[in-house]
């Protein structure tokens, strides 16, 4: 198993399946499911066993099992912005990009991204519109950092719980610290979501 892979628990494989996590906690005594178990007896299984389970036996892959690494969605008009920091965070995280806040809204529903790197001001949907929207439409929200050129919007950016804010132009090493942030905060994230299952 890759150390680095995340884990699922018991109750969201059950979730994923539609089952109990009883039924789950069968499977895998019967060895129909690979998994290890933590020192505290809890059962994890790692997101390659339960894709290669989900697909033998039939059941749709969801987004968060079949992603090997985690998703990042980078929203900003200018092209150039776009596809430098795409080439800077491609090797941690699978990445999308996207030109208009609207189109984020529409993937973030079903895709689920980890985080999402952003202008504060796009044609259209401005950054601030895209979080805001996100919550009215009770999406749960991604770890997000904001770019701009205006360092005045960095206070109400904090004030939607921003994991960084960056100003334009930015330097690669300030970009780099801005994604390894992210990629720390999305461990911890996976991390924690699979620490929390009773026995």
């Amino acid at each position: 198993m890759n150390l680095n892979e995340r884990e699922f628990t018991t109750e969201e494989i059950a979730q994923f399946c539609g089952v109990s996590r009883p039924a789950v906690v069968e499977w895998i005594s019967k060895g129909l499911l690979s998994a290890r178990l933590t020192e505290g007896r809890h059962r994890r299984v790692s997101r390659s066993a339960l894709a290669a389970f989900l697909t033998t036996q039939g059941y749709r892959i969801p987004v968060e099992v079949a992603r090997e690494k985690p998703l990042v969605f980078v929203i900003d008009d200018e092209p150039v912005w776009r596809q430098t920091v795409q080439a800077q965070l491609e090797p941690l995280f699978e990445v999308l990009t996207y030109a208009q806040g609207i189109e984020v809204l529409l993937a973030c529903g079903h895709l689920r991204p980890d985080a999402i790197v952003f202008d504060m001001h796009m044609p259209g949907m401005d950054g601030m519109s895209v979080i805001r929207r996100l919550r009215d439409k009770g999406i749960p929200l991604p770890y997000f950092v904001m770019a701009t050129a205006y360092d005045q919007y960095a206070v109400e950016a904090f004030q939607v719980e921003a994991l960084d804010y960056l100003l334009k132009p930015v330097e690669k090493e300030r970009l780099t610290q801005a994604v390894e942030r992210a990629r720390k905060a999305v461990a911890e994230r996976q991390k924690a979501a699979v620490t929390v299952e009773p026995v």
